[in-house]
């Protein structure tokens, strides 16, 4: 095996060399989104005058004068659609692009394309799996045989033809872009076996993380010695501040700065585009490598402070611990933008953390009732902007804060108190894994500064939930329930008010009441103020059960308020919900979408269906194709010709837009499901709706 660097166009020009795709690989599936990248990126070289831009690596085996390609059929194959375009949009006589050389296009094609002196039948210098062979030929033939539809070569070739028309640079520039693109090209010798070198390049176990593809993003085009100095002073405080976990911290980084969670799988790609308008050079466009590392550095600090709090606050040092043991994640954008406003001077420490506190007893309550997590996403992403809307209004930042939680509806909502005191009467609390943890320390030490080190001790088993009436009961513990006995125990075995710390149950077993309460580290020698209460009770039944039950009901309301805010916004603000929340659109005035990142204005509901729709399109042209030949729905909402009430969504794809707002939204909710993109990357912003005003479908 050997490799070296070299420019891609110099591998492929004039030497009878024919590139194939050997039938194991799969077939071409790059999305517009890396078709966006390459093209951006070409921009990019040719305006900034970079020499080249690296592009990744070939790895292939000659055979005779073709080279079977191992890994990188992707990058060959999308760079051959470049060209191509180009060569289309050069030959078009009713196109605006030109070239300073009046045979471009035929010095493109002969070089690149096409070897005509080639003795096979085939002349073309790519050779793909068989589909996606047929959409290439027919791109190749000029106009002579039609495209082939529903196939990604076909639709990624259209993209670059609409890129070139509208591209702020001239064709000689594009090419010379083209030209710049380096690879590393592996060549595999005879003795190499490719199909083990396949699996090797294959497989997830060498996969760069996201943080590491950040981090070369970053570093890659300094110099060397500037690469070493950045590394050491703001890469690795990074990485201790995110205890590692870089690629985690750097997702809930852009959470906090878009008000939008990347999957995991796209954090990187979306660090680079936020990084691309946000830290871009006007006079180079060059990227400002030490801004970026500065904020990271910043905002890896707030990081770590959200789970190791060293703010100089008790009350807000507590909060941001006793959330931490919450294990809910996903109020970290806000934290990251709380602890922000807090080193700018906008809030206070207790301001912080009176925010924290309402935003604890919105989270608990919602996990003791059950309530599904999959709104809190947006709610935590959006927040700090909510709360900053308030400010604007007149509003303090806790006020807004407040204001924004109590408003929330459907899964987002703050449960009330009545709904709260339900779930602490039926609820399961024995099998709640390590929020045992946050739930213990807060009922035996509330806001107590003599502190009973619960959270460590359960941590290694020298506590532990004892169940006062026993998993399995005793002939004893029958008779002293009544006949009653099964009913009760079903009942509230596992409900909270049968359950306590202790640091001696191996000791309790499953002996009768008193003996628990009278032996030696009994109830009544606990030191623990949660059994205070039981140690002074004769008997343990269902009178009991049921006061105790009260008692703590009581408890949970004076830890977990329901808050409140005086803050009345002086003009409406648009609401916003994802199509993963049970909101009622029907009968709405949408004012705008934003998909995947990408915010949309639009006047009616038709405009957003057609405009997601086509950018499912964009995303996976085959998938959407395949879909709308189904006869069964969601495959019915289609046609492939136009007619009345139909709205075009790409060629041959047609939708039927005479339908209800919400068989609307119905229709995006399963194409999402099934392309497996989440709920909640369609936010929908409506606005109220005037009396006498009727929303558009």
């Amino acid at each position: 095996m050997r490799g070296q660097d070299e420019f891609l166009t110099y591998i492929i020009e004039g030497k009878q060399t024919r590139f194939v795709i050997p039938v194991y690989q799969r077939n071409y599936d790059w999305k517009i989104e890396q078709c966006k990248r390459l093209f951006d990126d070409l921009e990019s070289v040719a305006t900034t005058g970079a020499g080249e831009h690296f592009f990744g690596s070939i790895v292939s085996k000659r055979e005779g004068n073709s080279r079977v390609v191992i890994d990188g059929q992707q990058r060959i194959t999308t760079v051959f659609l470049v060209l191509a375009a180009l060569v289309a949009r050069l030959r078009d006589e009713g196109s605006d692009v030109t070239s300073s050389e009046p045979n471009k296009a035929d010095y493109i094609e002969g070089q690149f394309l096409i070897d005509a002196y080639h003795p096979g039948e085939q002349k073309l210098r790519l050779k793909l799996v068989k589909k996606d062979m047929a959409a290439f030929s027919a791109i190749m033939s000029g106009g002579e045989d039609p495209l082939v539809e529903g196939s990604n070569v076909t639709r990624n070739y259209r993209y670059f033809l609409r890129r070139i028309d509208g591209m702020g640079i001239s064709a000689d520039q594009l090419f010379d872009a083209i030209e710049r693109l380096k690879i590393i090209d592996v060549q595999l010798e005879e003795r190499d076996d490719a199909q083990r070198v396949f699996e090797s390049l294959n497989s997830t176990g060498l996969d760069l993380t996201e943080a590491d593809k950040i981090r070369n993003f970053i570093l890659m085009d300094l110099s060397e010695g500037d690469q070493e100095s950045y590394y050491e002073k703001y890469w690795v405080p990074v990485e201790e501040n995110a205890s590692g976990q870089v690629s985690d911290f750097v997702r809930y980084h852009l959470a906090a700065a878009m008000g939008k969670t990347p999957a995991m799988g796209r954090v990187y790609q979306s660090y680079v585009d936020y990084a691309r308008k946000r830290y871009s050079l006007p006079e180079s466009g060059r990227l400002d490598t030490k801004s970026m590392l500065d904020d990271l550095l910043l905002s890896s600090r707030r990081f770590r402070t959200a789970s190791l709090p060293d703010t100089g606050s008790e009350r807000l040092d507590s909060v941001l611990r006793r959330i931490g043991l919450l294990q809910m994640n996903v109020v970290l954008p806000f934290t990251l933008n709380l602890l922000s406003a807090l080193d700018a001077g906008s809030i206070d420490a207790d301001q912080a953390a009176e925010c924290l506190e309402a935003v604890e007893s919105y989270l608990f309550r919602r996990w003791s009732c059950g309530i599904p997590t999959n709104a809190l996403n947006k709610v935590f992403e959006t927040l700090h902007a909510d709360a900053m809307r308030g400010v604007s209004d007149g509003a303090s930042y806790p006020e807004a804060v407040r204001y924004s939680l109590l408003h929330k509806t459907g899964t987002g909502r703050f449960p009330s108190d009545q709904e709260f005191l339900e779930s602490i009467a039926t609820r399961d609390y024995y099998r709640i894994g390590n929020r045992k943890l946050y739930l213990y320390d807060r009922l035996e030490n509330g806001g107590s500064k003599e502190r009973v080190d619960v959270v460590g001790n359960l941590r290694d088993d020298r506590f532990s939930v004892e169940h006062i009436m026993p998993q399995t009961l005793t002939r004893s513990w029958k008779q002293t329930l009544g006949e009653d006995w099964e009913r009760i125990h079903d009942t509230w075995k596992d409900r909270l008010a049968n359950l306590t710390l202790t640091a001696y149950n191996s000791e309790y077993s499953n002996r009768d009441f008193r003996t628990k309460r009278d032996m030696e580290n009994g109830f009544r020698d606990s030191a623990f103020r949660i059994n205070r209460w039981v140690c002074e009770q004769e008997s343990w039944g269902e009178r009991e059960l049921e006061e105790r039950q009260l008692l703590l009901q009581k408890r949970f309301l004076e830890l977990w308020p329901m808050i409140s805010s005086d803050y009345v916004p002086h003009r409406e603000l648009p609401d916003e919900a994802t199509l993963a929340d049970e909101t009622e659109f029907t009968n709405r005035r949408i004012v705008a979408y934003s998909f995947l990142g990408d915010l949309v204005p639009v006047k009616t509901w038709k405009e957003m269906e057609v405009g997601v729709l086509r950018s499912l399109s964009e995303l996976d042209l085959s998938r959407l194709y395949s879909i709308s030949q189904e006869t069964s729905y969601p495959g019915s909402a289609f046609e492939h010709d136009e007619g009345d009430w139909y709205a075009k969504v790409c060629d041959g794809i047609f939708v039927n837009t005479r339908t209800s707002t919400s068989s609307k939204v119905e229709l995006l909710r399963r194409l999402l499901d099934i392309f497996g993109i989440d709920r909640e990357e369609l936010t929908i912003r409506m606005a109220p709706i005037d009396k006498l005003e009727v929303p558009e479908d």
